[in-house]
């Protein structure tokens, strides 16, 4: 089952209104791209505790073997976040205290995020959280992956259990990206 976290509905219908209209200027194309293609891949993803961060870690690993540059960005849904994250000098965070009144990033490594012309944005966030949304609708990447969902911009949606587990969903991310010629 999904977590959701609350947000005050006000703040959170604002933000939906603001992210809706910066949608429909948007005008993204996107551009299918195989794993063997890419050279540049943004991995979004949701930190709840230090195991999440360790399993990030391990697929980067395997990415980078692969010879592909990636940056990681994680959102950790709290106000103050623990201090075990922030030393954590191989990932970005943004966390509660850095969204504005619309539950918006106004972080600067969401900005470089959704800015970065990704060849493949791979999402990993296996619960749905407005300000993660707003991150990855504004992706300027070319190609997004990310869980089945019914209200994501994803290119390419894998209809995988999220109990299954984030190792499970990279596989089967890998072989599907393998797959496009």
């Amino acid at each position: 089952m999904i977590k959701q976290k609350k947000y005050n509905s006000l703040k959170l219908k604002l933000g939906k209104w603001k992210l809706k209209r910066l949608i429909k200027n948007n005008g993204r194309h996107p551009i299918v791209c195989s794993l063997n293609q890419a050279k540049t891949v943004g991995i979004s993803f949701t930190v709840n505790n230090q195991e999440d961060l360790e399993k990030i870690r391990k697929i980067l690993k395997r990415l980078a073997e692969r010879n592909i540059q990636t940056y990681a960005l994680g959102y950790i849904p709290v106000k103050k976040p623990n201090d075990y994250y922030l030393s954590q000098k191989s990932f970005n965070f943004f966390s509660d205290a850095d969204l504005d009144f619309s539950l918006i990033p106004k972080n600067e490594s969401v900005k470089e995020f959704i800015n970065t012309k990704f060849d493949i944005l791979i999402d990993f966030g296996s619960e749905e959280y407005f300000p993660m949304d707003y991150m990855i609708n504004m992706s300027n990447a070319a190609f997004k992956v990310g869980w089945f969902s019914s209200n994501q911009p994803f290119d390419l949606m894998l209809n995988i259990d999220k109990n299954a587990g984030v190792e499970y969903y990279f596989d089967q991310v890998i072989h599907y990206l393998e797959k496009i010629k």
